[in-house]
């Protein structure tokens, strides 16, 4: 009898198999329109682009039936309940916009890029990445909503959290059990499901939190996941959730024309200079320096600065990278972690 992970296992494998080759479907018509003529382009492929998907997001959800079933199936529940009506589940994102004009960015990214000097070529193939992230996001949107939907209909309460292999660091500090109120947090092409638990344990081979998936991982894939600084910050206790949202913090978001966003890498601020007149440079975040962090509250200086609409901590908030990088023991690591609030 198949255990309760292989049951989810195989759920995610069959949605990613699904999202995936309607991205493919869709780089196909994407790659059919000409550069030079784009809204023309766009107009004639729209209408089986938006059939396709809202079809591939319908699919997503008949899928949740069965997945659903057998998960009930393994807990020895009663098998009735509501019923899912996996046509509702077409047509629409995940916060009721229709599909054409939310998937018309890859061509509000193509045109922008042309019109800030990229080359029309390098600019369309941006645009078919927008194109290929937004097709595969729709769908496991899809699927994840009927899966919540019909799961709640059976009067399941509670969810764990599936992360995949080789789940990046955001993912991996959502894992653990919520309640079916919470939305799926997810980012584009996010490979994460969850499945309906009943009572309080968390089923084996799931993780319970972003601690139990950490420990799972070897070494190397800690550093991968977490960055090395980040995954030793944490083997010395740092909360991962902590180091994980302070880098975040400290990536530089710039707004698009569009309305998207880019994220530059991560950069070191200058906070002074050192005794030959060279610069101190120093990661820091302003992720948890405002008047909610329980830290920054602690800091006894909040000022409010600008049109910035929290009071925040005037005390730079250092990154476990930079942290870890000047602590010559393991001791004092310890100890500024503390002091930066990423360990109790």
């Amino acid at each position: 009898m198949a255990t309760l992970l292989d049951i989810a296992s195989d759920h995610a494998r069959r949605r990613d198999l699904l999202s995936d080759l309607t991205s493919r479907k869709a780089l196909r018509l994407w790659r059919t329109i000409d550069p030079r003529t784009l809204d023309a382009g766009w107009d004639r492929i729209a209408p089986a682009l938006t059939a396709l998907v809202a079809g591939a997001q319908v699919t997503a959800a008949r899928q949740a039936v069965p997945y659903t079933n057998a998960v009930t199936d393994a807990y020895g529940e009663p098998a009735g309940g509501a019923k899912l009506e996996p046509r509702l589940f077409g047509g629409a994102t995940r916060e009721g916009r229709e599909l054409a004009p939310e998937m018309f960015a890859a061509v509000t990214t193509t045109k922008n890029l042309i019109a800030g000097g990229s080359g029309v070529p390098a600019a369309f193939r941006a645009g078919a990445t927008v194109m290929s992230i937004l097709a595969s996001t729709l769908v496991s949107d899809a699927g994840r909503s009927a899966d919540r939907t019909l799961a709640t209909g059976k009067k399941f309460t509670r969810s764990v959290r599936v992360v995949s292999a080789g789940a990046c660091s955001r993912c991996a500090i959502l894992a653990g059990v919520q309640g079916y109120r919470a939305d799926f947090e997810r980012h584009p092409r996010c490979r994460c499901t969850s499945m309906p638990i009943v009572g309080d344990e968390i089923p084996e081979g799931f993780y319970g939190s972003p601690g139990d998936y950490f420990e799972s991982l070897s070494a190397a894939e800690q550093e991968r996941v977490f960055t090395k600084s980040g995954a030793e910050a944490i083997r010395l206790g740092a909360d991962p959730v902590k180091v994980v949202n302070a880098r975040r913090g400290a990536l530089k978001s710039t707004k698009r024309p569009d309305g998207s966003y880019s994220l530059a890498r991560l950069r070191p601020k200058q906070i002074g200079a050192k005794a030959d007149g060279s610069p101190l440079m120093v990661y820091a975040t302003p992720e948890g320096t405002s008047a909610r962090s329980s830290w920054a509250r602690a800091q006894n200086n909040l000022t409010k600065q600008g049109d910035d609409r929290y009071r925040r901590t005037t005390t730079l908030r250092l990154m476990p990278e930079q942290i870890m990088s000047m602590s010559t023991t393991p001791e004092r690591a310890v100890e500024l972690l503390k002091r930066y609030g990423y360990l109790y």
